[in-house]
Parts: C-alpha cells; structure tokens; sequence
C-alpha cells in the first residue's frame, strides 16, 4: 500500500513538473488557490488559458494541450519533446513554447517579412524575467504615439499610406476624356436647336483633333462666324441697293404712320416696288439678316450652355493664363476684352453709316457707353464665354474692315458709299438726350391753372 502510494506520489509530482513546465513562462511564481491540489490548480490556469484564446497549442509539432489537461494524460505523448526542450527541426516559420540551454534551430530567412529581435532562450526550471512579446503587448499596451516614434517599420508602413492616399487623391481628380455622345448624355445635344448643333460641332471637333478646350471653343467659334459671312454680305449688299431710296422709304414710313388700314396697304405695295426696283427681294432681305442674328444666338447659347453646367473637361483649358473655362476670372480680364473689341467694332461700323440717318451715329455712342458699364456684370459668367464671344467679335472686325475696301465690295457687287457720315462726339450724344428727357417732363407736366382776383370782402357794386 505504501509502495502504490509513494508511486502515485510520483506520478503526479511528474505530472505536476511537466504541466507547469508549460505554463511556467506566463507566471512569475506557482499560482495558489486555497483548498486545490497544485496539480488541479495548473489544470485550471491552462483550461482557462485554452478556453480564452488557445494561445498554448503546441504547433511546433501538431500536438496539442487540450488532451493533455485530463486527469488521464499520458507522460509518454511528451518523450518526442523532452530530449532538447524543443519541437522538430523540420517544422519552420512556427513558435516553440519550449525552452532549453541549447540555442534554437536557425529559421529560413524571408526578405519580404520584417526583421524581430530575437529573445533570448531562458534556461528550464529558471523563472523567465520578461514574458512573451505578445503577451506582454496585451497586458500593457504602448501608446499609438510611442509606438510609432520608435518602430521604424511602423514610420515605413506611415509613409507607404500617406502615398498611396495622395496617389489615390490625384486617380480621382482625372478628369476623363470626352467621349461620342457624352453631351448628349448630359442634354446638351439636340437635333431640333441650334444651340445643339453647335455643342455637337465643338464636340467632334475636340474628340477628332484632340485640341484642349480653348482651342477647340476659338476655332469651333471661327468656323460658325465664317460660315455666316455668306448672310452678312447678302444683308450688306440689300443695304447697299437700297441706300440710294432712302428718302423715298423714309417718306413712306411717315405716312403709314398717320394713314388707315387701306392706306397702310397701299404704302406697303408701294415699298415692295421700290424694293423689287432696287434688286432686292423679300426673302433676302428679312430672311438673311434673321439667319444671321438666329447663328449668331446659337453660337451664344451653346457655348453658354456648356461652361455654366459645366462639362467637366473644361475645366482643363489647355493653357496657362486662362486654366478653368467653366468659372469666372477675379480680374475682369476676358470682360475687358470683350467692351474693348465691341467698341472697335462700333468704330468701325460708323464709317458704314447712312447720312440720311444721322441717329444711328448716337445709337453707337450710347452702345459704347453700355459695353463699359455692363463690365461687372458680364464678371459673372464664365471666361469660355466670353473667349467664344471674343473670337467671333476678331471676325466681325476684320470682316467689316475688309467689305470698307472698294474693290472687295465691287467685287461682291456691294455698292460703295460716296458720302460718309461725319463722326459724332459723345458729349453732342448726352446733350441730345438731356434735351430729349427734358422735353418729355416738360410734356407730362399739367399745365398751370389760371388764377382769377379775389374780390374785396364788405365792397358791394354801386349799380
């Protein structure tokens, strides 16, 4: 009896060595709990231990603790692991939770993973000063900060993230190309307008020739005010055939004015004779200059339709001084450019006056005025408005400069002017108005009453 229970004794004194061999390295001295057996007491820790997170499997060898922690396990499962403290040599890239005098196996280096420092092996039976690394990290953390200040491998992973976010950050500030049908997508294209047609002229014409934007709105602008030269020399030369009735029409319209609904008629039939006389139709003469200002609107209207959207190619002009098209510029640059272009233009087109209507040299002077004040509020649209108005004001310039040239316009069969209207100061132009606003208060103003004497009171008549 006593020889059954000193080997029993011995039995669980091995049982107890092996189990907090195992478990040692997680305590600094043997865990007590009042009333266990110490063998129950080390079977509870690694249950617990095992339960929590299974961070105590052996996967050195495949072998794992849980069936190790009955009251029936076998010492013999543990002979393979008790000649030097560690797994098999054959098994890599694994951790060992033995520990022994002798150095471990070297490991197989891997470049693409991140060095470690390695910890010192720990002696069996000697208490380990220092717990595991990552047992330690979950029972004291390091601050995020400290962490990072002192972890070159976290500065390198920093720095790998605060490029591919700026790389990331400029991916999705591409703008795409322009693609067929992209305008219509967005409703800018449409068969039945005009204002559509110009869009889809522009859009083949960036998508074929690749040009940027500010290109492609100058040049598709030059092509649709040359191709409305055509219905400006028809209107010039009609204003030419007609120039010489001038008086007689004007006489016509002063009557119309004054005469009847049969008179109106006949004044009528009497203007389409002179017309026919001068070699001017109807058709041409309404129908041309309708053409024109229906073109010119168009051109207006597509290009305004697709920087106030905006189309988002366009805010990549192309060119350095003027980068966005789809905002307007802070220093009034293209509206001052514009007012200038259109008081050129107006200059000119006086030279094109008709003497018998000297008024229409004052219409001018007031249209320079209006140009220079609307300024501010032209700031408000976009610059690739304005540049696309710019281009087509260049072309009226030199298209009006060119049909002032006596052999182009006898050549077109325009007739030249022999008397040219005397220029017109402005300051004749505000006097004129002053008089005219003067005229029309004075007008609208009652007239005084008459006031009679008041007779004496107490005074009768004698008679």
């Amino acid at each position: 009896m006593h020889k059954q229970t000193g080997s029993t004794g011995g039995r669980e004194k091995l049982r107890t060595g092996l189990v907090w061999s195992m478990v040692s390295p997680y305590f600094s001295s043997p865990p007590a709990f009042p009333g266990t057996p110490p063998v129950e007491q080390v079977e509870m820790v690694l249950r617990a231990m095992l339960c929590s997170g299974s961070r105590l499997r052996l996967r050195t060898s495949g072998y794992g603790l849980l069936p190790l922690t009955g009251r029936g396990f076998q010492v013999q499962r543990f002979s393979p692991f008790l000649v030097n403290g560690a797994g098999p040599a054959s098994v890599v890239n694994t951790r060992s939770f033995w520990w022994s005098k002798s150095p471990p196996a070297p490991e197989p280096s891997n470049s693409s993973a991140i060095p470690a420092s390695p910890t010192p092996a720990q002696p069996l039976g000697t208490e380990p000063n220092n717990i595991l690394t990552d047992t330690a990290t979950q029972s004291s953390p390091i601050p995020a900060d400290e962490a990072v200040a002192t972890s070159p491998a976290s500065d390198a992973v920093l720095s790998a993230t605060t490029d591919s976010t700026s790389a990331i950050s400029e991916l999705t500030n591409i703008i795409p190309p322009l693609q067929h049908g992209d305008l219509y997508d967005l409703g800018l294209v449409s068969w039945y307008s005009p204002a559509g047609w110009v869009r889809y002229s522009m859009e083949v014409l960036h998508i074929t020739t690749g040009m940027p934007w500010f290109y492609v709105i100058v040049v598709g602008t030059l092509a649709w005010r040359l191709a409305s030269i055509p219905l400006t020399i028809i209107s010039t030369r009609n204003a030419s055939r007609l120039r010489p009735f001038a008086s007689q029409m004007k006489a016509l319209d002063e009557k119309a004015e004054k005469a009847d609904q049969a008179g109106k008629l006949e004044i009528m039939l009497k203007k389409k004779q002179i017309t026919e006389k001068a070699g001017v139709t109807v058709l041409s003469s309404l129908g041309a200059p309708l053409a024109q200002v229906t073109l010119q609107l168009a051109l207006f209207l597509g290009v305004k339709g697709m920087v106030t959207l905006p189309v988002a190619q366009l805010r990549d002009s192309g060119v350095w001084f003027l980068p966005d098209l789809t905002v307007a510029g802070p220093y009034y640059i293209m509206p001052l450019v514009v007012a200038g272009l259109a008081n050129m233009q107006m200059s000119l087109q006086k030279r094109d006056m008709d003497p018998s209507r000297p008024e229409m040299a004052h219409v001018l002077n007031v249209f320079r005025v209006v140009t220079l004040a609307f300024t501010p509020l032209m700031a408000a649209y976009p610059d690739g408005l304005w540049l696309s108005v710019a281009a087509g004001l260049v072309v009226s310039l030199i298209q009006t400069r060119l049909l002032q040239i006596p052999s182009i316009c006898t050549k077109l069969g325009i007739i030249p002017l022999t008397n040219r209207l005397s220029p017109i100061p402005a300051s004749e132009t505000f006097r004129l108005i002053r008089r005219h606003i003067q005229k029309k208060f004075s007008a609208s103003r009652p007239p005084p009453a008459l006031r009679l004497p008041k007779a004496r009171p107490g005074r009768t008549s004698r008679r």
